[in-house]
């Protein structure tokens, strides 16, 4: 295997800045450190719905509506798991690195499995709340909203999931960038081969061209040579008849 390139390396730093980024935003929110905070303040502010009146279904033996996924445990358990699986992915890329090992094939199955991942997580991420009919909400508060809207208390807690939601578009940003970079170098390798072979092909033909004009000289140089008039050797080449009769002024003086 050859030495992974500068290009390859910057690629494989930037991916250590972002899965670690990731795991630490992640882990922040794991297990709900906040999630529930911003849900009640999007509800209070009628930007979602409201976590608070689902006590009312219960009390009246009525089920509530589905916890949206936004808000839901599920997202963040996904997140987290995506993001260490980024962090594990980075450390085996970067011992195969060191070791001058680092497959093209096992990169593209990399990076394809966290690109489709990273694009779940931003779909979850972006998803709506249309549990309550009255407070619809086609994306999270926090996304459309300032951070300073909020109550003080979850600002913090607003930039951490709206820093988190930047560095997951990084993440899909990165691998799918990664995705398009080997499709190119494939590319160029398959159009430089194909090149190669025509001019090898042509190559050969011209050779082939050679050889024959060779031969063709070869033959009409050997014709030449036996139609030349005069000479012991065209007498020669005439008829052996000859060789009994005197040739020249001797036999025209008998």
């Amino acid at each position: 295997m050859t030495r992974p390139s500068n290009l390859s390396l910057c690629f494989l730093g930037l991916e250590f800045v972002v899965a670690t980024v990731t795991v630490v935003l992640f882990g922040l929110a794991y297990p709900d450190r906040f999630r529930s905070r911003l849900w009640a303040n999007g509800g209070e502010e009628g930007w979602n719905s409201n976590p608070n009146k689902r006590i009312y279904f219960y009390a009246n033996h009525r089920e509530p509506p589905e916890i949206p996924l936004i808000w839901s445990q599920r997202l963040t358990d996904s997140n987290l798991a995506i993001a260490i699986l980024s962090l594990v992915i980075f450390l085996a890329r970067a011992i195969m690195a060191h070791l001058e090992y680092l497959p093209r094939y096992a990169n593209v199955l990399y990076d394809a499995l966290l690109a489709s991942l990273w694009t779940l997580s931003l779909v979850g991420q972006t998803s709506e709340d249309c549990s309550d009919p009255e407070h619809p909400s086609t994306r999270p508060w926090y996304l459309t909203h300032s951070c300073s809207e909020s109550w003080v208390s979850n600002r913090g807690y607003c930039r951490v999931a709206q820093t988190s939601f930047a560095f997951s578009f990084l993440a899909a940003v990165l691998y799918f960038g990664r995705l398009a970079r080997e499709a190119l170098l494939v590319a160029y390798r398959r159009g430089r081969d194909g090149r190669k072979k025509e001019w090898t092909a042509v190559g050969m033909m011209e050779e082939a061209f050679e050889d024959e004009d060779e031969v063709e000289a070869e033959k009409c140089s050997d014709a030449d040579r036996l139609l030349t008039p005069g000479g012991a050797r065209s007498d020669q080449a005439l008829s052996p008849v000859l060789a009994f009769f005197p040739s020249g002024p001797e036999y025209l003086k008998r």
